[in-house]
């Protein structure tokens, strides 16, 4: 499924849960048409062309957009474009991911943000599938062994991607998306301002995480440490990928049949389950069908450890940001939220005068 989490603090706002496979960033169809019958020459490290990277950086200087975003730090590299993520912004994040893998971001792209101006507040599909599309072109991961998907993020990490390639996009200051709260302790107001590094997250107890392997992504649990008599289970981080794949298979379910019931205690597990699921539409069913036969088998004792089990490894984005108050020191609670629209993200700020009061 999609991010629901973070789904529900915009939609919650304006009225986590959620490989190996090499790819290349994807890029629109009609985008290379211009270039049939000529030999493109990519550079090897971001997949892109360097009629691609000059349209971006005509791009970039026409609307004002920096190279550098406040929140990255005033050192970052510029190299066509994309420049490292420094690991360490993910915090106790970090871990689950392999000690190997780079991140790498660029500011969001014409179409990228062309496409979040279509976004539909009220229909989470929407946002979810332009959410996608901006991390498709703008994050990239780069291996010893070569590049993988963008898909391969953890589902958790999603929103955080999201806002560093926000900081990364536009100047140093310009677009803030602030708020203010009253302290409940002195009543001053207090100043909110989203940002990458003002997301909260609930972690796993630390004596837990000694079952984890950051190079597999894998929970190694034995049961029977816990008097549960069963077999070891492994259990898989939730990533982007898997959610595309399980929102797409859930569509297709119900484009075929408007009745449709799908197991929505199955579906908590299904992520956990499996280390990825196919985009071929028939592979995905039989994957599904298969794993859905195994959570059926599981006993009563089983169900409820392996339930808790999956209650304390999972990583749960918290829904509210907390700032300390400047004048009595109490700690401010406000629920994320966009002061006038998730649009907010991504609007280009240009010099210009506004056409009409219409966002």
């Amino acid at each position: 499924m999609a991010d629901k989490d973070m789904l529900d603090a915009i939609l919650a706002a304006e009225e986590n849960e959620p490989q190996d496979n090499i790819q290349e960033p994807q890029r629109p169809v009609n985008e290379a048409t211009q270039y049939l019958g000529t030999q493109l020459h990519r550079n090897p490290m971001t997949g892109r062309t360097k009629e691609e990277d000059e349209a971006d950086k005509n791009f970039a200087k026409n609307k004002g957009l920096s190279r550098i975003g406040e929140e990255i730090g005033q050192k970052a590299e510029y190299l066509d474009g994309w420049i490292d993520v420094n690991r360490e912004l993910l915090g106790e994040r970090n871990q689950f991911y392999p000690s190997s893998w780079q991140f790498r971001i660029r500011p969001a792209t014409v179409d990228a943000i062309r496409n979040w101006s279509m976004i539909d507040d009220d229909n989470p599909l929407s946002i979810d599938d332009v959410f996608n599309e901006v991390l498709k072109s703008c994050l990239s991961i780069v291996t010893p062994l070569g590049p993988k998907p963008w898909g391969n993020i953890c589902s958790w990490d999603r929103f955080f991607f999201l806002l560093l390639i926000r900081e990364y996009t536009f100047k140093q200051g310009e677009g803030k998306i602030t708020y203010e709260e009253d302290c409940p302790e002195c009543d001053n107001p207090v100043k909110f301002n989203l940002t990458s590094q003002s997301l909260n997250y609930e972690y796993p107890d630390p004596e837990l995480l000694s079952m984890y392997d950051p190079e597999t992504r894998t929970w190694h649990i034995d049961p029977n440490e816990y008097e549960v008599e069963s077999d070891p289970i492994k259990f898989y981080v939730p990533t982007l990928e898997k959610d595309e794949a399980i929102k797409k298979y859930l569509v297709s379910r119900y484009n075929e049949n408007r009745n449709y019931k799908i197991d929505q205690v199955f579906l908590r597990f299904l992520q956990w389950m499996t280390p990825k699921l196919s985009k071929d539409e028939t592979i995905v069913k039989r994957q599904i069908k298969e794993l859905h036969a195994k959570y059926k088998s599981w006993n009563e004792e089983e169900f409820m450890f392996f339930d808790e089990v999956i209650k304390n490894i999972m990583i749960t984005p918290d829904r509210n940001l907390k700032m300390t108050c400047p004048v009595c020191g109490e700690e401010v609670t406000s629920q994320m939220r966009f002061p006038n629209s998730v649009k907010d993200l991504f609007n280009v700020q240009t010099r210009r005068k506004k056409f009409g009061s219409r966002s």
